[in-house]
């Protein structure tokens, strides 16, 4: 299976706004607010009890960008199955309309991104699997909005 991982990281960190996505992180359903005294507290404790990525809250604290996190975790973790680029039979399975070519894709993705491999969700990928703490922070930058340093 030949994926572009240069192409793909390129594109992630260079995320300049698509036309539409510069409302993306807010149509994702990602919180940027807590939800409660029970979320605050599950998200400093690990505790991920959350139903959706709109009950996720983003900790006030967060550092998590698509540079120092986001980008890396995507190329290393999904872009293998779910890059455009990929022919049907180099997807493993992956939908052929589940990219995340870009941040844009990522945030457009995002809830279901969040359901599948993020927190206490451990589905996705099927293969060579991020440690919990990964996928914890991977549900703290989705539920931030999957922010860029750059702003964008």
């Amino acid at each position: 299976m030949r994926s572009r991982p240069e192409l793909v990281l390129a594109l992630l960190l260079a995320c300049s706004p698509q036309d539409g996505d510069e409302g993306a992180a807010s149509s994702t359903g990602a919180s940027t607010g807590s939800s409660g005294a029970a979320s605050e507290a599950a998200a400093t404790t690990g505790d991920a009890s959350w139903a959706s990525l709109d009950d996720r809250p983003c900790p006030e604290d967060n550092l998590l960008t698509t540079e120092n996190f986001g980008g890396p975790f995507i190329l290393t973790y999904c872009t293998g199955c779910h890059h455009s680029s990929l022919d049907v039979g180099e997807r493993a399975g992956a939908p052929p309309d589940m990219n995340f070519d870009t941040l844009g894709d990522v945030r457009a993705h995002a809830p279901r991104i969040w359901a599948r491999a993020a927190d206490d969700n451990a589905s996705m990928p099927p293969i060579g699997a991020p440690a919990a703490d990964e996928r914890t922070r991977l549900g703290e930058w989705l539920a931030c909005g999957a922010p860029s340093a750059s702003g964008l």
